[in-house]
């Protein structure tokens, strides 16, 4: 019997969904894929390409992972009615939140409205608005500013359609022989060319810290990261999207604004999941940042 066997690169065209996003649902237990011999591509089979449709269709919803894994394990009508009925009680309870909040700004128009020969009210206006949304702002603001050493570390840069496990893979391999991966920090990042659309090559880059005295050997290479201030932020499953909630909240800081003279980072950080199971790396984001 012929099986339908597609690569992560045919996937990533077909479903426009990055090569990251699907290691990261593979990584959560939503399928599993299998590996080509020749080209060393990830390859899904028919129950992973109905498990992955599932997923993004619900992802599209914004229903949450957990969520999802009862549906793709049980494949059953019932659990995703379940789900899509949970996620319309919750639009209805973020709709309710949506009308108090246009009931307040109808009531501050409408106070303005009245005021509106008062030459101080804008002023008061603005003094009371900036302390309510700007507290909101640092609640939100989950971003801590920590200061990395200057590290000299071990890299490899590839430029592919899904170029991390290709970058990542290889230093893992040299990091364990040489008895290194027990101590390294290990730190990735795209490069040049930058991700633009979905099935078009960009670069990736990992690197892990290494002692003085241990030789580099081809293919890697050698530098030296200078360190500095970061704002470091966890990443959640939506690695962009947490990208864009970091950068989001340094616009608001008072304190610090990036510092585009060095690399920003991700920091793949070793959990206690067993080897081929669950998520095997969580990601904190490094942006280098300087005082205002």
């Amino acid at each position: 019997m012929n099986r339908t066997v597609v690569t992560i690169q045919q996937l990533s065209e077909q479903m426009g969904l990055t090569s990251r996003t699907l290691r990261h649902w593979e990584a959560e237990g939503l399928f599993h894929s299998g590996r080509d011999s020749s080209s060393g591509w990830r390859t899904y089979e028919e129950d992973a390409l109905q498990c992955i449709r599932i997923t993004a269709l619900l992802r599209r919803m914004d229903i949450p992972i957990k969520e999802i894994q009862p549906v793709v394990e049980r494949k059953s009508v019932f659990e995703l009615i379940r789900v899509i009925e949970n996620r319309i009680a919750a639009l209805q309870v973020h709709q309710k939140g949506l009308k108090r909040v246009e009931q307040q700004l109808l009531q501050t128009l409408e106070y303005l409205n009245i005021t509106n020969k008062r030459t101080s009210v804008l002023e008061e206006l603005l003094n009371e608005m900036e302390n309510v949304f700007m507290s909101n702002v640092t609640e939100r603001s989950t971003f801590k500013v920590i200061t990395l050493p200057a590290m000299r570390v071990a890299y490899h840069i590839v430029v592919d359609v899904s170029p991390e496990d290709k970058a990542m893979g290889p230093l893992m391999d040299w990091l364990k022989s040489a008895t290194l991966l027990g101590t390294a920090r290990l730190f990735g990042g795209n490069m040049k060319p930058m991700p633009s659309s979905t099935g078009k090559p960009y670069g990736y880059g990992m690197c892990a810290t290494i002692p003085e005295g241990v030789v580099v050997p081809e293919p890697f290479q050698e530098m030296l990261l200078p360190g500095g201030l970061y704002a470091k932020l966890d990443s959640d499953e939506d690695i962009g999207g947490s990208w864009n909630n970091l950068m989001n909240q340094l616009s608001h800081s008072k304190k610090y604004t990036s510092d585009p003279t060095r690399l920003c980072l991700e920091e793949h950080i070793r959990n206690d999941h067993p080897e081929n199971s669950g998520n095997l790396y969580d990601l904190n984001l490094l942006e280098p940042v300087k005082a205002k």
